[in-house]
């Protein structure tokens, strides 16, 4: 067995969870290794859906323009039940650029971030499996298989396990998989369509015969997904082009021919999710840590914003920059919102696919009136897109004062505003132009005595200055964006001191700069308080 030198993480999963921590660490200067089990990345479709907060956290790391570029953005989502469209979810509610659901295969979404990846000088090892870990105070030391059988010994300062639904490390610790399969196969299939049905929207049918979703990706291809389906599923076969035409023609009233049908599936739903994402060195997430229905979109992108919020506590760390219990809030962080979207998925899940005629009827009734209120589509949208998702209860969100709809914990929206530089002068800009994934963004916002403030801080966060960048913003002149920008903002002087991953973790007036202090000596280390490294 041989053995090699140390690296700050090894990563087991080349997927887009791993792909994206791995991707974090390197953007930082940590050094990482990342394997994969399989010889070859999967070029099959599976997810398909990138929610708006994932496309704004690939922008900010210079990667959306090519999802948009490739991927199909659904405007809205129509739900049809009785033989008609029962309502319609409206995109345009979403407060984001990304105001739509993209569909995008995710071999290409692995492709941008493995290219991406591959800019960092950092590659996928293939065919490599890990067979053993074990941890110590010291380290995890890990036994390596590569594909000629030979044995690898490594060992890393962390390990994360983005090793899917059958991770070696989540059943090795013996951390139970909490949740329910449903009894119900479902069949799926990617092929094209001759109809009626726009590619602007997804389509779900909710009947007495089942669920149905037809998901419009890019080059007029879609994607079907079924419950109940028509014949037995077995290992050995998978839906046919006519199976599906058939499950079509049961359980929709729009006519459409389908034709080159190009993969298909049975499978059946798991609803499932772990309650600790960290045991001493060893962090999951992604499908090791949870699984969903996919109603709704949301399992990539959960597992790939669990690895941006781990990615730069990680960082800070192990370049002696923040203490270790900063990671203990990776868990405090996204344990809550895990819980929120699967519970969530669960309920979408049974009610559109309810086939109790009682509850059919009640939905094709009630949801009209219910779906079709301004509040109700907004509030659907934010969580759908996963806009809505945030941290107040965390640890690391403290709030002094209020003033404005955001809160510490709060993901920050784009939105123009004016920054004012130390000169005097004035840019039009927006809000994410200013914001760094690798370092914390301070915004002072209509302060009233700034050379006042700006001593003060110089003086009390001196000790952290090269892990914060300070901004002096205003509202926008244009009277429809000044108003935006005093809503989120609110009218009264503030500090927000805005993290890597694009959410506020201290929000203060002007004169919270004690309170500030307090909040970085709580959370990251002084140059005298660093390790040696």
């Amino acid at each position: 067995m041989s053995n090699s030198a140390i690296s700050s993480v090894l990563i087991v999963g080349g997927g887009p969870t791993g792909v994206t921590a791995a991707l974090e660490l390197a953007r930082f200067g940590v050094s990482v290794r990342i394997i994969d089990k399989k010889e070859a990345p999967e070029t099959t479709s599976r997810a398909i859906g990138v929610q708006s907060r994932t496309l704004e956290l690939m922008e900010l790391r210079g990667l959306a323009d090519e999802f948009v570029r490739i991927g199909n953005p659904a405007l809205g989502g129509s739900v049809y039940g009785g033989g008609k469209r029962v309502f319609r979810l409206d995109f345009s509610h979403i407060d984001s650029r990304y105001h739509y659901l993209l569909f995008i295969s995710q071999a290409e979404t692995e492709r941008i971030l493995l290219e991406a990846l591959m800019r960092e000088n950092v590659e996928v090892e293939r065919g490599v499996e890990m067979i053993s870990f074990a941890d110590d105070s010291s380290g995890v030391k890990a036994v390596l298989r590569h594909q000629n059988g030979t044995l690898e010994e490594v060992t890393a300062s962390y390990l994360i396990s983005a090793e899917g639904a059958h991770s070696i490390v989540r059943s090795s610790l013996g951390l139970q998989f909490q949740g329910k399969t449903l009894a119900e196969s479902y069949a799926l299939g990617d092929l094209y369509i001759d109809g009626d049905l726009p590619p602007s929207d997804f389509h779900i049918f909710s009947s007495s015969h089942g669920f149905m979703g037809l998901f419009p990706m890019n080059g007029g291809r879609f994607r079907l997904i079924a419950s109940n389906p028509l014949s037995e599923p077995t290992k050995d076969t998978a839906p046919s082009l006519q199976e599906l035409q058939s499950i079509y023609d049961q359980r929709s009233h729009i006519p459409a021919r389908f034709h080159d049908l190009t993969w298909s599936s049975w499978f059946r739903i798991n609803s499932r999710m772990i309650e600790r994402l960290k045991v001493g060195r060893l962090f999951l997430g992604g499908d090791a840590a949870h699984i969903h229905s996919p109603a709704g979109a949301q399992g990539m992108n959960t597992g790939i914003q669990d690895m941006v919020n781990l990615g730069w506590k990680l960082a800070l760390v192990l370049k002696g920059q923040a203490p270790e219990k900063l990671l203990d809030t990776y868990e405090q962080d996204r344990l809550p919102v895990i819980h929120n979207v699967l519970t969530k998925t669960e309920g979408l899940t049974e009610i559109i696919g309810a086939e109790n005629p009682i509850v059919r009827s009640l939905f094709n009734h009630l949801a009209p009136w219910i779906a079709g209120a301004d509040v109700v589509q907004q509030n659907s949208t934010a969580r759908m897109s996963q806009l809505a998702l945030g941290y107040r209860d965390s640890p690391l969100s403290v709030q002094h004062g209020h003033g404005g709809s955001l809160r510490a914990g709060d993901r920050v929206p784009d939105f123009p505003l004016q920054v004012i530089r130390p000169s005097g002068a004035k840019e039009n800009r927006t809000l994410f132009n200013l914001l760094n994934p690798s370092r914390f963004t301070l915004l002072f916002v209509g302060v009233s005595d700034a050379p006042t403030l700006h001593a003060q801080i110089s003086e009390k966060l001196a000790l952290w200055h090269e892990l914060l960048e300070g901004i002096q913003v205003e509202p926008p002149n244009s009277e429809s964006e000044h108003k935006r920008f005093k809503d989120y903002l609110g009218s009264t002087p503030a500090m927000l001191l805005i993290r890597p991953d694009g959410y506020i973790g201290f929000r203060g007036g002007e004169h919270s700069v004690s309170e500030l202090a307090d909040y970085c000596r709580s959370w990251l280390l002084t140059c005298s308080q660093r390790p040696h490294l």
